[in-house]
């Protein structure tokens, strides 16, 4: 048994021809020289020529859309290589369009904004385009405003405002339908962090330019130093000649040769003087300057210590129950009656946890973090407290209520065996279902694994029989392999089916921490280029047209995981509730991610010729019957992999959440048996 390595996943002119018979333009997949082809760039096409009248033509205004280089290439578009594309090439594209009112445009405007690209990203910018995209309706652009005004980033901090975007983009008609989420709380705020990460991104700005300034310091003063040499053999030149000529007798000197000479030698000698200013110059100039950088160097390094500081202090989120954000505090709405509710959830504390509160009372936590704690309630509103500190005195506190609600149904426990079905699930129109399922065992540059393979292809046999999946298994894929089959997919499938990506194999993290890849058996060793970044999984994922997208991925997907609310089914609903909230989530475009573990290496082994998570995973789905939501498959997973890795004695936390920039809105991913 041994682990595979981490990967972050921190999740768009033809011309009307005669009658002659032409060629059939090449397919994308055919015309691409290489995978990098395969790549969804940002693409502005040429005009089309209309007809106005039976006389006379036009060419209308150049359109951006994303799609793959290759297809950009076919249809004569500009654009700029996916790997080298920035902010500024980005606006290029979008923003006239933007500027024209389209949402679509202002939305992806209000992203290149978040993002930075290349730059400090401008969160007040993003929210004024975002807030644009919404007012015409658009429900990615919503839940973007949302969740900047949720983390109070480039907005002051509404929680009820956000509320409000993420309810008006699930289009939850109803006050008593409530958008559950789950929950964190940070030492650090996401505003402070973000200025942080601001003035990081400013010292490092002025360390490098600090070091160029040097480095063109020391050229001048060698430089200099050059120059000084040279005068310096002028003048001995000049005195050599003129002592040469004086040195002859007088019927044989020249007066004017020699008045010459002495008129070279001494601008020979201010020559030299000259050039010894400069060079006290250049020498003061350098001193300054490494001066400068030595201060440079300290306040980056102070600005990465508050960096590293910042993101150790101790965090809590809460995984079951679901809350609902409310103008107070966070709710959890329980039936009428209950005596307690249990409340799972997990701490991170990098410096260590030294004490966790929950209401004054202390608290343990099992080997990997997670709490499993019951709350007496009160007779209509509890309030809970909880109060987490590490070794290094830090506080992170998350208050919310328990409150009794009249005309629901008890909640189901987490821990069931078995997923609760949703009733009346015959109604719902879902669409056809498709799968990718990747399995890579044997890479040529890095370890070959010994489950992958078995993990995709029992996943995709359990898909098509008991799910009625299309199903494509990509065994051992090389990158052109994997970046062809995702693009076919972007080509065929519509917008009322459904996409399950399933990934097993080696994952990466570049040396920031920040990015992470997907690795192909073709990946070469600290060569990023050669891998599938998660950034371009997310794009891929925000041009196909599918209308719920499902990741999962048996290494890391944590780097672009959104902690923006995630809709939630809460147990205590009526069946008509439950029922309006499945069409309202079944109405939305979802981009969710179910990980393996985190950024931490996951175990490739340990279930019975199957990875820990994988046999999670399977058994979950088998044990499904009827119609059951995403996150409720990953409760299941959870339960299995906090069982079976504590028995190997490995930490292991699987994680669900939407994918961040991938053209997620509000909804979710269903399952749905043939049978049950």
């Amino acid at each position: 048994m041994g682990l595979r390595p981490i990967a972050i996943f921190s999740f768009t002119i033809s011309l009307m021809a005669g009658c002659s018979a032409q060629s059939p333009a090449p397919s994308s997949q055919a015309a691409a020289q290489n995978a990098d082809d395969l790549l969804i760039v940002d693409c502005l096409l040429p005009g089309q020529v209309k007809r106005l009248g039976s006389h006379s033509t036009y060419l209308t205004a150049r359109r951006p859309i994303k799609t793959s280089a290759v297809d950009c290439q076919i249809r004569g578009g500009e654009y700029v290589a996916f790997d080298r594309a920035d902010y500024a090439t980005a606006l290029k594209i979008w923003l006239p369009m933007a500027q024209g009112g389209d949402p679509e445009a202002q939305t992806y405007v209000g992203e290149i904004y978040e993002k930075g690209l290349g730059l400090a990203p401008d969160y007040k910018m993003a929210a004024h385009w975002y807030r644009l995209a919404g007012e015409q309706g658009l429900a990615r652009a919503l839940i973007n405003l949302g969740n900047l005004y949720e983390k109070g980033l480039g907005v002051t901090t509404d929680k009820a405002k956000a509320l409000n975007l993420y309810r008006l983009a699930a289009g939850l008609p109803d006050d008593e339908l409530l958008y559950a989420s789950t929950v964190a709380a940070n030492a650090v705020d996401q505003q402070q962090l973000a200025q942080l990460q601001q003035q990081v991104r400013e010292q490092n700005t002025r360390l490098e330019q600090a070091q160029a300034n040097l480095a063109q310091s020391q050229q001048q003063l060698a430089r200099q130093k050059s120059l000084l040499a040279q005068a310096k053999e002028q003048q001995q030149d000049a005195k050599l000649k003129l002592y040469a000529q004086e040195s002859k007798k007088i019927h044989e000197q020249s007066q004017a040769l020699i008045n010459q000479l002495r008129a070279t030698l001494n601008a020979a000698e201010a020559k030299v003087v000259a050039q010894e200013q400069e060079l006290a110059q250049a020498a003061a100039q350098l001193q300054q300057n490494q001066g400068t950088l030595l201060e440079s160097e300290r306040q980056a390094e102070n600005g990465q210590l508050e960096m590293a500081k910042a993101k150790a202090l101790p965090v809590i989120e809460i995984i079951d129950p679901p809350m609902t954000l409310t103008r107070g505090l966070p709710t959890i709405p329980v039936p009428n009656g209950t005596q307690t509710k249990e409340i799972i959830g997990k701490i991170q504390a990098p410096a260590g946890l030294t004490s966790f509160m929950v209401n004054g009372v202390e608290q343990k936590l099992d080997e990997y973090d997670l709490f499993w704690v019951k709350v007496p309630l009160q007779e209509t509103r509890t309030p809970v407290k909880l109060e987490a500190r590490d070794s290094d005195g830090n506080v992170v506190n998350l208050n919310f209520n328990v409150v009794a609600q009249a005309n629901s149904t008890p909640a189901q426990p987490l821990a069931t065996g078995k997923p609760e079905p949703i009733a009346g699930d015959s109604q719902f129109n879902l669409g056809q279902y498709h799968a990718l399922v990747i399995g890579n065992n044997d890479y040529r540059a890095y370890p070959k694994l010994q489950t992958a393979v078995n993990d995709a292809q029992t996943t995709a046999n359990l898909l098509r029989e008991r799910f009625g999946f299309n199903t494509r298994v990509l065994q051992n894929a090389t990158r052109y392999e994997m970046l062809a089959a995702l693009n076919e997919l972007r080509k065929q499938l519509t917008p009322s089916d459904n996409l399950l990506i399933y990934y097993a194999g080696h994952g990466e993290l570049d040396n920031s921490g920040d990015a992470g890849f997907w690795l192909p058996v073709d990946a070469e060793v600290e060569n990023p280029r050669n891998w599938i970044s998660n950034a371009a999984i997310s794009d891929i994922l925000n041009t196909i047209q599918a209308k719920h997208i499902m990741v999962v991925a048996d290494s890391c997907y944590a780097g672009t995981l959104s902690v923006t609310a995630t809709p939630r089914m809460i147990g205590t609903m009526p069946t008509a509730k439950q029922q309006a909230w499945v069409e309202a989530m079944v109405a939305a475009k979802a981009r969710t991610v179910l990980t393996s573990g985190g950024v931490a290496p996951v175990l490739d082994g340990g279930g019975g010729g199957h990875s820990v998570f994988a046999r999670a995973f399977i058994e979950a789905l088998q044990n499904t019957d009827g119609l059951v939501e995403g996150h409720a498959i990953y409760q299941q997973v959870l339960q299995r992999v906090k069982a079976s890795s504590k028995t190997l004695d490995q930490q292991q936390i699987p994680e669900y959440a939407p994918a961040r920039h991938a053209g997620h809105e509000a909804g979710e991913f269903f399952f749905r048996s043939l049978t049950g």
